[in-house]
């Protein structure tokens, strides 16, 4: 099949190569460069907006200009360019730029030595992106608190947790080899659950012949979809009439289907494969052997070969190989449990095989049991420490980052992906290395590097897509919106993690769609979206409960716990809480979600009027501070609501009450509410003009962190401090700040009624009463809100304000 060559100058661009010449010498080219070079070509008859060419290049959208602008400079210089002259590549001012000198096309039948040129370009990607040339990255917004590390972790658990659960049914892959260039030998290919004959013994096959098709395919350098993508998407419509080959092909880009049936003739089992593309004729392959992973094998092969390709070496045991495909056909099936009695069930002289050991951690990690999966995983790689296998080495490295991240062990992990993405040859395995990007992208974005983990997961987008896993795609776009989460871009996070949800239902992955889900929830939650987040809780709650991932089902769990908090529904908050309890409380206490729980409890019984009950779970609380910033805001609120429970306790002059300056350098999302519990203590203790203070400073560090949620909080507690100190137009000033939000928000409508309420106006108090009613759900609103302010009395209030007004704007502050 024939490709373009463009000429120009005197330099010749072949794009199947992925070469440029100048002359007979071959230029060097990185391949973000060697990409923007031939979009401009290929787009010269018009000119390429900026933000276009960012989009092509990068696949995100947060890219200066800057760095653009050193692409193209870089991309100038490499053909002979400058940019004072612009005879090759022009600056097309405020817009973008376009592709001008003079180019001649010509069509080239591509050599067998190109066959894996688009393998090898992320290699040469890491280099360009990592290049001393480009600049240096803005300052990063604030980062988000470590105390949501549970929330973030399964998250995360959604985004890479599954990634590395795919199998080699080979030892080191060879390189792919290409033996023709048939129509169909780059399409993506699908290979469809298998048809068991009536009879047939092996149910298992179904999933597993599967697998290992799909597998041996990958092995050879077919961009092969993972089998719980085509999976997911061809369970989510049984009833087609297709078998789901139509959702595959509009879901995932797939071209080549392939379809599989075995059956027994006597004591033989029989293999028939066939593989079809739109407009073109079908291939067929069949084997028969007495081993039905031989005869598994065979057919793979002979469909290989039909495809132009050679067929990997280098396989397992037989006997091996079924047992680790039995467990990974119960994965599919979403049984981890079968899968670990499978493996558990292997004869001894299997049980310490490499990549039964693998597997066997990857399902610890699935199950939730980080510990013990870094455990197998740390002696499988001690095992490995001088083995030549290579690939195996990079799995278990893998594996190892993505077990160590959910137990905030971030700098080990990420030294696990650097380990996997430096094994040698690591661009062969093109699906592997962008796992050890992607997980190295979310180890960096705990660690707050956000600039190095946009770059890493970018990388990792380009070489999943590039390995035909549409599914792995979806999953880095959950840890970009995971990303934009920790960094406050809240006006971004919310539509990629819905994003990422509709990805995720298309495929039929419940597991990272529940993530997906979390996500949203958080983001709406912190923005006083409460009945929007109570709607993606019900969606996520819908799709049952995660029994194979504790981790999943408590961050559920304490996510609708607060919503529905939010949202005033407390009988059903309080049948949730008998859930929660009689859950595993290994798993609470592990995680520190003991803590939430007893802080939502007392603030429950608070509302409630339940002053005993919230007495003694706030008495229960922890009082000291961790060190740096491990769950900062979690420990603050802590504080916070154990003072409203509890009788004030009076700190010596001149001691700080709480980390100041210091702490708050940490985690600024913590230090609204230590300064908040400063300001409570003061007032109640009657020191107005400390707690003044301390009130002032809370509301600037809500304001600087920009979390709705904490500013509310913040401001519901000033605003009333003003009101009981008779200050009613400075209480107006900074509650009406909040105004916005009480259409939403119980808290906030309440306060708009007591703002109403003291200012002694009618009208407003009737419309801010009959919103607190619509919100208010199961909670009580203040008997004294109920009873209507005296006429007239807003008039010395609203006098007041504007003259503070007045005397503001003189002083020009």
């Amino acid at each position: 099949m024939e490709s373009p060559v463009y000429r120009f100058g005197e330099f010749r661009l072949d794009p199947v190569k992925r070469e440029l010449w100048r002359g007979d010498a071959l230029v060097e080219v990185p391949a973000r460069a060697f990409a923007g070079l031939l979009y401009l070509i290929e787009h010269r008859e018009r000119a390429i907006g900026r933000t276009e060419l960012i989009e092509a290049l990068w696949h995100r959208s947060n890219v200066s200009d800057t760095q653009l602008f050193q692409l193209i400079l870089r991309t100038r210089r490499l053909v002979g360019d400058e940019a004072e002259r612009q005879q090759v590549i022009r600056t097309v001012a405020g817009f973008g730029y376009r592709w001008v000198a003079p180019t001649e096309v010509s069509y080239e039948a591509p050599s067998s030595e190109a066959a894996s040129s688009e393998a090898t370009s992320p290699a040469g990607e890491a280099a360009d992106v990592a290049s001393p040339e480009q600049p240096a990255p803005a300052a990063a917004p604030s980062p988000r608190p470590r105390g949501r590390w549970a929330l973030a972790a399964a998250i995360l658990a959604g985004s890479i947790g599954v990634a590395t659960l795919w199998l080699s049914s080979e030892r080191a892959p060879n390189a792919p080899e290409r033996r023709a260039a048939p129509a169909y030998a780059d399409a993506r290919v699908a290979v469809l659950p298998f048809r068991v004959e009536a009879g047939a013994d092996a149910a298992w096959v179904r999933f597993g012949g599967m697998d290992l098709v799909a597998d041996r395919l990958r092995r050879a350098g077919v961009a092969v979809q993972p089998s719980e993508a085509t999976l997911g998407l061809v369970m989510a419509a049984p009833a087609e009439a297709d078998g789901g080959a139509a959702r595959l092909r509009d879901g995932s880009g797939i071209e080549l289907l392939v379809d599989g049936q075995v059956g027994r003739a006597g004591s033989a089992w029989q293999v028939a494969l066939r593989a079809e593309a739109p407009g073109l004729p079908p291939l067929q392959s069949t084997a028969s052997d007495g081993d039905l992973m031989a005869a598994l094998r065979a057919a793979s092969d002979r469909l290989l070969v039909a495809l132009g390709r050679a067929p990997p070496s280098g396989a397992l045991d037989a006997a091996l190989a079924e047992v680790l495909q039995r467990a990974r056909a119960a994965l599919l099936a979403d049984d981890a449990g079968q899968a670990r009695s499978v493996l558990e069930q292997a004869p001894a002289s299997l049980r310490e095989d490499p990549e039964l050991r693998l597997l066997l951690a990857q399902i610890e990690a699935r199950q939730g049991r980080f510990d013990a999966a870094e455990t197998l995983l740390t002696q499988l790689l001690e095992r490995l420490d001088g083995n030549d296998d290579a690939y195996l080495r990079m799995r278990a490295l893998i594996a190892r980052g993505s077990a160590r991240l959910p137990l905030d062990r971030l700098v080990e992990a990420g030294a696990d992906f650097d380990a996997a993405i430096a094994v040698p040859g690591a661009e062969t395995f093109v699906h592997a290395l962008g796992d050890a990007y992607h997980g190295r992208g979310a180890s960096l974005t705990h660690r707050h590097e956000y600039a190095a983990a946009a770059d890493d997961l970018g990388r990792a987008r380009v070489l999943l897509g590039q390995s035909g896993d549409a599914l792995a795609v979806a999953r880095v776009d959950l840890a970009l919106a995971l990303l934009d989460s920790m960094r406050g871009a809240f006006a971004q996070a919310g539509p990629r993690y819905e994003q990422a949800a509709r990805q995720f239902e298309t495929f039929g992955a419940v597991r990272p769609l529940k993530s997906a889900l979390i996500g949203l929830q958080d983001v709406q939650f912190d923005q006083l979206q409460n009945h929007a987040a109570l709607a993606s809780s019900d969606r996520a709650w819908a799709l049952g409960s995660a029994k194979g991932d504790p981790l999943l089902q408590r961050v559920l769990s304490l996510m609708r716990a607060r919503i529905l908090l939010a949202c005033g529904r407390l009988r059903e908050l309080h049948e949730l809480l008998a859930r929660i309890d009689a859950g595993d409380q290994a798993y609470l206490a592990a995680s520190r979600d003991e803590e939430r729980l007893r802080v939502l409890r007392t603030e429950l019984a608070l509302r409630e009027g339940r002053d005993a009950d919230a007495a003694r779970e706030a008495a229960a609380l922890p009082t000291g501070w961790l060190p740096g910033d491990a769950d900062d805001t979690l420990r603050a609120k802590a504080a916070l609501w154990r003072q409203r429970a509890l009788p004030p306790t009076p700190a010596a002059p001149g001691v700080a009450i709480a980390p100041s300056a210091q702490a708050d350098a940490g985690s600024r999302s913590g230090a609204p509410y230590r300064r908040l519990v400063e300001a409570e203590r003061a007032a109640r203790l009657g020191r107005a003009g400390e707690a003044e203070r301390a009130y002032r400073q809370a509301l600037a560090l809500a304001d600087a962190d920009g979390v709705p949620f904490a500013l509310a909080e913040v401001i519901q507690s000033y605003a009333g401090f003003l009101i009981a100190q008779g200050r009613l137009a400075d209480a107006a000033a900074v509650g009406g700040r909040i105004g916005a939000w009480a259409a939403d928000d119980f808290n906030c409508a309440i306060l708009q009624l007591r703002l109403a309420h003291a200012l002694g106006d009618p009208t407003a108090w009737q419309g801010a009463l009959a919103n607190a009613r619509r919100l208010a759900g199961e909670r009580p609103i203040p008997p004294e809100l109920l009873l209507a302010p005296t006429s007239g009395s807003s008039a010395k209030p609203l006098k007041e304000m504007a003259e503070s007004r007045r005397k503001q704007s003189g002083s020009g502050s």
